[in-house]
């Protein structure tokens, strides 16, 4: 890890326009890459005032003795963690040369992902259960009520601080929508005691370039800055594949006392994913020559832009109580213009475009969390507390164009081989309409406690209660629906440490998901109340030889019962599911048998199904206990291997394989298993500039990363072999 000191450029702003970023981020690229010609020439020569100082840490610290808050608000180690946890630094998820979080997300345990642009490509699965409404994604520490289950910020690693995992109930730290587990991206924060500058410029296959720029440090003794931003740009690897993607963010801290601390944030995205929806298939297999077809139209829209304002306090009551709280605003905007279901015809080699739909959602979402950590003694024992609330509103307005079955209309037919895209007008001339408002209330309170019972025992707990109210007000009819939901959840757990480094560990937890995205809730949906979940898990976790070796497992068993899930022959209806369960056992090791070497892997062996579930299939009623669950893999593994085989050198290779999966719940739709290599070949010409090179999917692997929930007709591909080189230069 890298450490640098010295004074920042004074007056360091951004303009919203992104044509003024992207100038200034080409100045500033461009003066950093004038300056590397006469980097080390002035280094050598030892002028101490042309460049700051350099300090390089090399501490081996283990990550299961990092305290940190993957596991709750008691800052606790994963060692000290009754629950499986993992932590993913911004450093390590960037010099990997990852993309985006959602690469980095896939090589946590047992996390795969499901993107597709219906869910803003950032959807996840994990130990059996499979999207935002069960497995929620963080930032911050703050949860996003997504509406209609799009999720699609944040997406960038340049400005995280660190990824954390909690896989299996989190509940009683977030609410509901956490049956299989919690996804926290903790952004960079302004640095009082010390400056810090760099940039970094990319270029990679298929015409992708991006620039980058993060500065940070005190202004004063208290005031202290943080101001980053990248854009992305590609042709892609398919037809008409063009994407671009805009993150800025900035945050001033104020000290107004010793014990008082004031940080106001602000966090804008802007993406333009692409129009590429799938690939069409027949049999189960790609058509061949069809890998690099975009059957779009030429028209598409689809565009994600998302802002947020944080106001956040810190303020030390005492040496043993601390207050925190958070006041924010939440805005963000979708927008779907587009054809998204291919159907091959093999006969006569044409494909059937339909689901013309037409989208634009609004949404904002604000309130205020709060929260108190205590820490004590009671009874001679160490007791650290954490006791808050949280209250939202969220309100959404939906327009689209479906029709009175709640369908998208429109239809069109291409040849597969050679066509014209054609505009969206030729399929479709339904006109967009202002559905529907859905106004969101929540108001909850939890309390999270651990005890030292004795010198190696410990044990924790907590309970939370939310109340969730929703009003839905239908824009065509004038009708009104309302509905109240109660939610409650507690855990315990309990930590045996028989040895140094060693901990045994065990965990009860009751959990509670949404039957549907509650910020876009139908009418007909507001009875039902949340799904209860449960799981049992017991793990050990170890650390050896001074943090050389870190290896973990964990055993588990989730019930969840009362749960909705997308309609076999129709997926904008819903089924009803009595019970699905899921049982598995995940392990991690770390291991750095000496400087030059470090070995990372991670696997998971799961079994999930319907235990009670009666659904149509070929228009016959059919039990499907004992099927799998849509997207949901038995296997999972990843591998990372890195090598310093020289001074400034380093080469990587890596490996991420997922078993296969079903796109629909009656077995139907297969996806097949795949494994996808890299590898990457890393120059530190010096302390302050790297040189980084990577392949991703080194064996051009043709597989199907995912596709749309119930789908037979299509597959949407991951992308082919493609590098990247990217410069990293910090000032």
């Amino acid at each position: 890890m890298k450490k640098h000191t010295g004074k920042a450029p004074a007056g360091a702003h951004i303009h919203s326009s992104r044509g003024l970023l992207r100038k200034r981020l080409a100045i500033a690229l461009a003066g950093a890459c004038s300056a590397m010609g006469g980097a080390q020439a002035w280094a050598q020569a030892g002028d101490a005032d042309a460049l700051p100082e350099i300090v390089v840490s090399t501490r081996n610290e283990s990550d299961l003795k990092k305290a940190g808050t993957a596991g709750g608000r008691l800052e606790l180690t994963p060692l000290e963690t009754p629950a499986s946890v993992t932590v993913i630094s911004g450093d390590t998820i960037r010099e990997r040369g990852y993309q985006s979080l959602l690469d980095a997300q896939t090589r946590a345990p047992g996390i795969t992902s499901v993107p597709f642009s219906g869910n803003g490509n950032n959807s996840l699965s994990a130990r059996g259960f499979y999207g935002p409404n069960s497995i929620s994604q963080l930032y911050d520490g703050l949860q996003l009520y997504n509406a209609g289950g799009v999720v699609t910020f944040p997406f960038d690693p340049w400005n995280v601080e660190r990824v954390e995992f909690l896989n299996g109930p989190a509940s009683v730290l977030y609410g509901t929508g956490f049956v299989g587990g919690a996804v926290n991206v903790v952004p960079k924060k302004p640095d009082f005691d010390k400056s810090s500058n760099e940039v970094q410029l990319s270029a990679g296959s298929f015409g992708t370039w991006r620039q980058a720029i993060d500065s940070a440090g005190p202004l004063n003794e208290q005031w202290a800055y943080r101001i980053n931003a990248s854009h992305t740009g590609s042709d892609g690897w398919m037809e008409r594949g063009r994407s671009d993607s805009l993150a800025v963010s900035a945050a001033l801290a104020w000290r107004a006392t010793q014990d008082l601390t004031l940080t106001l944030s602000n966090d804008y995205g802007d993406i333009h994913p692409g129009s590429y929806e799938g690939t069409p298939i027949a049999n189960g297999s790609l058509v061949p020559g069809l890998r690099y077809r975009n059957f779009n139209v030429d028209d598409a829209q689809v565009r994600f832009t998302e802002n947020r304002t944080y106001l956040r306090a810190r303020y030390q009551l005492s040496p043993d109580v601390v207050l925190n709280n958070d006041l924010y605003l939440i805005k963000h905007d979708r927008r779907y213009k587009e054809t998204y279901t291919y159907t091959y015809n093999p006969v006569t080699g044409n494909v059937a475009r339909s689901n013309y739909r037409d989208i634009i959602g609004y949404q904002t979402q604000y309130g205020d969390h709060g929260y108190a950590t205590v820490d004590s003694q009671l009874l001679g024992r160490k007791n650290q507390l954490v006791v808050g609330f949280d209250v939202n509103r969220s309100v959404y307005d939906r327009n689209d164009n479906t029709n009175t079955s709640g369908n998208f209309p429109g239809s069109t037919t291409v040849n597969a081989s050679s066509f014209a895209p054609g505009t969206f007008a030729q399929g479709t001339t339904a006109a967009m309409r202002y559905l529907y408002r859905l106004t969101l209330d929540q108001a909850g309170l939890f309390l999270q406690d651990r005890y030292q019972l004795a010198e190696r025992w410990s044990v924790s707990g907590g309970v939370r209660g939310d109340n969730y109210q929703t009003r839905r007000d239908d824009i065509l009819t004038g009708a009104r629906a309302s509905g109240n939901i109660n939610a409650a959840s507690w855990n315990t757990g309990v930590v045996f440490t028989p040895a140094r480094d060693l901990s045994l560990y065990a965990q009860y937890a009751v959990a509670s998901d949404p039957a549907t995205s509650l910020a876009s809730i139908g009418a007909s949906q507001m009875q039902y109340a949340v799904s209860r979940g449960k799981q049992v898990e017991a793990g050990v976790k170890q650390s050896l030889w001074d943090g050389k070796l870190d290896w973990t497992l964990a055993a588990y068993r989730i019930i969840k019962t009362n749960l909705l899930t997308p309609n076999i022959n129709n997926s904008a209806l819903s089924d009803t599911v009595g019970q699905q369960s899921s049982r598995g056992l995940e392990a991690s090791i770390a291991f750095k048998p000496s400087r030059d070497w470090r070995i990372e892997a991670n696997a998971s062996v799961l079994q999930a199904q319907f235990d009670d579930f009666n659904a149509s299939v070929a228009g016959k009623l059919s039990s499907l206990r004992g099927y799998r669950p849509q997207f949901v893999p038995k296997r999972t593994g990843n591998l990372f291997v890195a090598w310093s085989f020289m001074p400034q050198w380093e080469a990587r290779t890596g490996a991420h394989y997922v078993s296969d999966r079903y796109s629909d719940n009656a077995q139907l739709y297969r996806l097949p298993a795949y494994t996808v290599l890299d590898a990457g070949l890393a120059w530190r010409a010096n302390e302050r500039l790297k040189v980084d090179l990577r392949i991703d999917n080194l064996a051009d692997k043709v597989y199907a990363a995912s596709t749309y929930a119930g789908s037979s007709t299509q597959w949407i591909l991951g992308a082919p072999r493609s590098y990247t080189l990217t410069m990293n230069y910090a000032f």
